[in-house]
């Protein structure tokens, strides 16, 4: 259980609300087949997820020099925009998790680096039954995690204090923003994380195997 009173739960998105594993990897082979290059391995390229396309192109194309790396990111966000909501699904227990949090009279919202054109149109076709209280995206703010801003600003958004607030990821910046934010944090290790064994050296309150779990730290 969390030793002290909070009144709302902040998630990230990619690897942490919702699974877009699929559509992103898929994504990246399109604009790999494009430029007749081999498809990658899903089970590689999902542990870069949470590093945007920039982390995607990183691991596709790792010896091209930055200009061509801006020219392919810009091109893989443009395919991604096309086929943002193909195999996209919600993580198992997420939808209950929410449930379980409204019942509970929490409020809770969603602070991602991703850029509003993606995310809003995602969060959209879910259609969740409680809709978040808040969605800080990665263009909100001039800043992005792991600078706590973004979720300051989210607690500003739902009138609650940092403090009172609990944010789970699956990134160390996720980590590194709760932390500096004053928020609980709490390392999502169901998400898109290559070495289970660095989520220890984080520096997280909490770790959670699946979403569910969340509720056993909930008062």
């Amino acid at each position: 259980m969390i030793n002290r009173k909070i009144e709302a739960i902040l998630f990230d998105f990619d690897g942490t609300i919702a699974d877009t594993s699929e559509d992103m990897v898929g994504c990246l082979n399109i604009l790999l087949k494009n430029h007749s290059k081999e498809d990658v391995d899903i089970r590689k390229a999902k542990n870069f997820i949470s590093k945007g396309a920039a982390g995607l192109i990183n691991f596709a194309f790792p010896k091209i020099p930055d200009e061509e790396k801006k020219l392919y990111i810009s091109e893989y966000l443009e395919i991604y925009k096309n086929n943002l909501y193909i195999k996209t699904k919600l993580f198992s227990g997420i939808e209950e998790l929410i449930l379980s949090i409204i019942k509970k009279q929490y409020k809770w919202g969603i602070v991602t680096n991703k850029p509003s054109f993606l995310v809003n149109p995602i969060i959209e076709k879910i259609n969740f039954t409680y809709s978040p209280n808040c969605v800080v995206a990665g263009d909100t703010l001039s800043v992005k995690k792991p600078n706590p801003e973004p979720l300051i600003h989210a607690a500003k958004i739902i009138g609650c204090d940092p403090s009172l607030c609990a944010y789970v990821g699956d990134d160390i910046r996720d980590i590194t923003a709760a932390n500096s934010a004053g928020m609980i944090s709490i390392a999502a290790l169901y998400g898109f994380i290559e070495d289970l064994q660095q989520v220890k050296e984080w520096g997280s309150d909490y770790m959670i195997n699946k979403p569910l779990d969340l509720e056993s730290l909930l008062v």
